[in-house]
């Protein structure tokens, strides 16, 4: 069983920062903030949510400089926030949690409301990103909020319904080389869809001018009238966005009605196992959507794409899949505080190769599409549609992948990522998978007690280096209470320990970060 419970606690706000003790040596060239975001807030008075994923959102950072690391947290004031901390209670339906009363509002509109943007939450408890300059908290929602990366201050709210028409939006946009920054959301006012959404940037490194620009370049109707798919990722190309709309159903009737019948949002969740993922391929130059119908041969639930590349007019998919949706379980919050973290339906790190079919009727059924030798999987038409079969790439259990940013949309060999709390083969461990030889390299905490978060790859500032030359940070929270928390700093070529910096304080358990370099 974990020791995780103390990991779970209402964390306090460090708004003057610690310095760390280091242990080993810090690379000189490494400079910059990892700035992370994750649910700081549970309890309320006698109130407590009910999934670790409806925390309040608390921003954390480390700033690295001169081969010194400092920490601090800050509560997010998201509107969420500040009403919950009025009402001691959520007024907004979080994912396991639902609305309470509102003291700011009345009786007739609670009983008649129902859901429109306004009403979403913007507790953005789950990633952080940039676009230009700038860097944005996000969850799923049409609600980012911009952020002061020197004092963590909340500086702006950013709608997404108003800029582009999308109520949820993916958490982890995707950003090419030139800075174009990508992103799903998706609708269901005038019926269920979902929006591929361009950000041009501007060079006046101010997110306001891009989002200006922001403009919606596909629109994809649901294969379901009453439901959409759930999706927290996607993935691209350097010509192609690669978009899943898996089983995992959000009913819209339901969803509208989540006020007014006191519901979560995972209520509105339907499981339909009988159904297949289908992988949906939009040129990013013209926004059509290649008409073939690629599905998988398995139903499967995907959290988070690790890459995604071309190679001989075949798209290369890596995912982290679960055979449902059960993972999402795991994140009780009574049972978390229990030391109880279910390992049952363990993720699968997974490849898809999808042939750029254009014209389905003119491939033979029962045929092996795929000309890339080494895959085991397979693509074969069968009916009108291409069916997938992955192929799995390394043992079960890993989830919060990360790769060289350089190599997004291109092809990689490398991934990392994280066992979390897992008590199995990657107990108290992160690792490195080189997917060309098969070969994973684990980083092990030494401790029973310790456990690691989400890799950071940063790449060494010389643009010639190999695509594993660099360091990986990994923040490790210890559910021992006596013990530092503290981050690991790796040479990424070894995957060994460079340097420590540990604090006394408990970070936040935060799900994703980028890190800034210091301009």
């Amino acid at each position: 069983m974990p020791e995780i419970a103390a990991l779970f606690a209402t964390a306090k706000e460090e708004l003057i920062p610690l310095d760390g003790r280091n242990k080993g040596v810090i690379p000189n060239w490494l400079e910059g903030r990892l700035i992370r975001t994750g649910p700081g807030m549970f309890d309320l008075d006698d109130f407590s949510v009910n999934s670790y994923l409806d925390g309040m959102a608390m921003i954390s950072k480390f700033d690295i400089k001169d081969g010194k690391v400092t920490y601090s947290q800050k509560m997010l004031e998201s509107e969420a926030y500040q009403r919950a901390v009025a009402a001691r209670r959520p007024v907004y339906a979080e994912f396991g949690t639902r609305a309470y009363p509102d003291p700011n509002k009345g009786f007739l509109h609670r009983m008649f409301s129902t859901l429109v943007p306004t009403d979403l939450t913007d507790n953005n408890v789950t990633a952080m990103y940039r676009i230009e300059n700038e860097v944005f908290a996000a969850s799923e929602t049409c609600f980012v909020h911009s952020i002061n990366p020197e004092t963590l201050d909340k500086k702006e709210r950013v709608d997404f319904n108003k800029i582009a028409g999308t109520m949820f939006l993916s958490a982890h946009p995707l950003a090419d080389a030139d800075g174009t920054v990508w992103n799903i959301g998706s609708s269901m006012l005038t019926g269920c869809k979902y929006h591929v959404v361009k950000i041009k940037p501007t060079g006046s490194g101010k997110a306001a001018d891009a989002l200006k620009e922001a403009k919606v370049v596909a629109t994809i109707s649901s294969t379901w009238k009453t439901c959409m798919s759930y999706f927290h990722t996607f993935a691209m190309t350097e010509n192609y966005i690669i978009f899943v709309e898996q089983p995992l159903l959000i009913n819209c009737m339901k969803l509208a009605q989540i006020g007014i019948k006191g519901k979560a949002l995972k209520d509105t969740f339907e499981w339909t196992p009988t159904e297949k993922n289908r992988i949906y391929i939009i040129e990013k130059d013209t926004g059509n959507v290649i008409k073939t119908k690629f599905i998988t041969e398995d139903p499967c639930f995907v959290l988070h794409n690790i890459n995604a590349f071309e190679r001989e007019e075949q798209i290369v998919l890596d995912i982290i899949a679960y055979p449902n949706p059960s993972c999402l379980e795991k994140f009780t919050l009574t049972a978390l505080r229990q030391n109880e973290f279910n390992n049952n339906d363990l993720s699968q790190t997974y490849r898809y190769v999808i042939p750029l079919v254009r014209f389905v009727v003119d491939i033979t059924e029962d045929e092996n599409l795929i000309t890339i030798p080494e895959f085991e999987g397979s693509a074969v038409r069968r009916g009108d549609a291409v069916v997938l079969k992955p192929q799995s790439m390394a043992e079960p259990g890993l989830e919060l992948p990360t790769i060289n940013p350089r190599y997004t949309g291109r092809h990689h060999r490398f991934f990392y990522a994280s066992g979390t709390f897992d008590t199995g083969y990657y107990k108290n461990a992160a690792c490195k998978m080189d997917i060309e030889t098969g070969k994973m390299a684990l980083y092990k905490t030494g401790s029973r007690t310790e456990y690691c978060g989400e890799p950071t790859f940063i790449p060494k500032p010389d643009i010639n280096t190999d695509e594993d030359d660099g360091v990986v940070l990994i923040p490790v929270s210890s559910g021992d209470i006596t013990k530092p928390d503290y981050l690991a700093i790796l040479d990424s070529k070894s995957f060994q320990e460079l340097a420590r910096a540990e604090f006394d304080t408990k970070f936040v358990q935060c799900l994703h970060g980028t890190f800034v370099p210091l301009l």
